[in-house]
């Protein structure tokens, strides 16, 4: 089918490409300041939501979520929770590979709020991103998602409103695949969050009086580093939203096999995780499958994922350590054996042994495309904490993402191509670096044809990251950094399909 320019911006703007997904017009000069069309979100009115949509020929939802706040007191002071179905974290999203996606958000906060679901790959109309992928869910009101499941694998979902995240508004989202090539006896979802000291508003106007922060002694470091910053104190730590007083536990049989998805769904921390006496082997990162490797710990960067095989050969308490990296804090839960006693080893672990992170991994199968690398990009990441600003390519995408901004711009792709991004960090600080709606390749392993494949990667300070993927679902889709409060103030540069004019006229 042939479209006139026209035709196809009302195509585009309506969602009648790739599935509803946006596509943009790149003319011959300034396509990265053009502004994209936004298709109007469906926002149905809570009361009767579903029996509106299934009189509209929608499949009746497989969950509803229903997000609500909630009063709770950290270190002495009162803040708002905003909880799924009242827990925290909230309610579990099971599905298999190959199923359709059918949920309804209730939201029945008195604010509005957006729900990403993180790491899934799915059409960009429906990615919860406010202003890039929908409007905010307004109070009172509800949204229905509905698509097909094409992965398997250890993810979530959260806010990605705000700051809300932070304050409880997650909960994990597991794809089991058809063909699971791993048998083990238990299978456990462990998020680990991070829980801050005071409202988000006001943690960032302190961030950004420039005042100097308390230095923590004896913080928790990656090996071979030093000075490993964070950006807020006096944190609480949780493990499935346990706190250390009353710890997480699971109790299994003697020579049991275990399936542990590690879900960092914190704000800003990154875990150095162990089990006391236990080692493991990493099988999984971001939902992708990776050769087997086995360690002591590993290095699990804010909104990752790693999924381990853990046997429990003898009758014992062993104690899950989480250490906050650059604090001096951890996070525990005990996994036990029937016959034994619950017992907390809360001293400070001494991490022996081998350690796991993005660059000890290999994908169990080659990564590469088979092609040259079509489109490149260096992509500077920058910032200081003094007046507490982050940016990429010295550009900011502060919130509200919508509207006009003379600092906006967008990385510009075209469908097929295969992109890469050069990740310089020149900041002082360590970046988990998010794309949404694609799986990439790391690159700068010891095999490049076995790069792995992850959605978030850490870049440490100093250092350059390259990644690589298939620009293979249009639309426009947000690429940031994962510590919260770098994308609040506005750590963001958004991806952007575009087809271009010349070819257009030429159909």
């Amino acid at each position: 089918m042939k479209l006139s320019r026209r035709d196809f911006v009302k195509t585009s703007a309506s969602g009648g490409l790739a599935a509803g997904a946006a596509t943009f017009i790149a003319g011959n000069a300034g396509a990265q300041q053009s502004q994209p069309v936004l298709p109007p979100a469906s926002v149905p009115p809570e009361t009767g939501c579903a029996k509106s949509l299934l009189g509209a020929g929608v499949a009746k939802p497989d969950y509803t979520l229903v997000v609500d706040e909630k009063p709770y007191s950290q270190y002495g002071v009162d803040l708002q929770g905003m909880l799924v179905g009242g827990i925290w974290p909230g309610t579990p999203i099971r599905y298999t590979e190959g199923d359709m996606f059918r949920v309804l958000i209730n939201n029945r906060m008195t604010q509005p709020t957006c729900i990403h679901w993180h790491g899934i790959l799915l059409p960009s109309l429906q990615d919860g991103v406010p202003e890039i992928a929908q409007l905010p869910i307004e109070a009172g009101t509800s949204q229905y998602y509905e698509f097909p499941l094409v992965q398997q694998g250890s993810y979530y979902y959260h806010s990605h409103l705000g700051v809300q995240e932070q304050y409880g508004l997650l909960g994990p989202l597991i794809i089991d695949p058809k063909d699971n090539p791993y048998s083990y006896d238990y299978d456990e979802a462990l998020m680990f969050s991070d829980i801050p000291p005071a409202e988000g508003k006001e943690i960032i106007e302190e961030l950004r009086s420039g005042r100097h922060r308390p230095e923590i002694k004896d913080a928790y470091e990656p090996p071979n580093t030093k000075d490993f910053d964070i950006d807020v104190v006096n944190v609480g730590y949780t493990l499935n939203g346990q706190p250390n007083s009353k710890p997480w536990t699971l109790t299994v049989k003697k020579g049991s096999r275990l399936r542990l998805r590690l879900i960092n769904s914190s704000g800003s921390t990154f875990f150095r995780i162990s089990i006391d006496g236990l080692k493991f082997s990493v099988i999984e990162v971001d939902g992708n499958r990776v050769k087997p490797i086995e360690g002591q710990n590993v290095i699990v960067p804010t909104s990752a994922r790693y999924d381990v095989l853990v046997d429990v050969p003898d009758s014992g308490s062993y104690t899950i350590h989480a250490a906050a990296l650059g604090d001096d804090k951890q996070c525990l839960g005990v996994i036990h054996t029937d016959d034994a006693q619950v017992t907390v080893n809360d001293k400070r672990p001494t991490f022996d042994g081998v350690t796991v992170d993005f660059r000890s991994l290999q994908a169990l199968n080659p990564s590469g495309f088979g092609r040259k690398v079509d489109r490149v990009y260096d992509v500077l990441l920058s910032g200081k904490m003094k007046k507490y600003e982050w940016m990429m390519n010295n550009h900011y995408w502060p919130e509200p993402f919508a509207g006009p901004h003379p600092e906006k711009t967008y990385l510009d792709i075209q469908q097929g191509e295969v992109v890469q991004l050069r990740m310089i960090n020149r900041s002082p600080m360590s970046h988990p670096m998010h794309l949404h709606g694609h799986t990439f390749r790391v690159l700068g392993s010891a095999d490049d044809d076995f790069a792995p494949i992850m959605d978030t990667v850490w870049v440490p300070k100093g250092e350059t990251v390259t990644i690589e993927f298939l620009a293979n679902n249009p639309g426009m889709w947000a690429y940031h950094c994962h510590n919260i409060w770098h994308l609040a103030v506005g750590m963001m540069q958004p991806v952007r399909y575009v087809v271009d004019e010349r070819e257009l006229l030429r159909q």
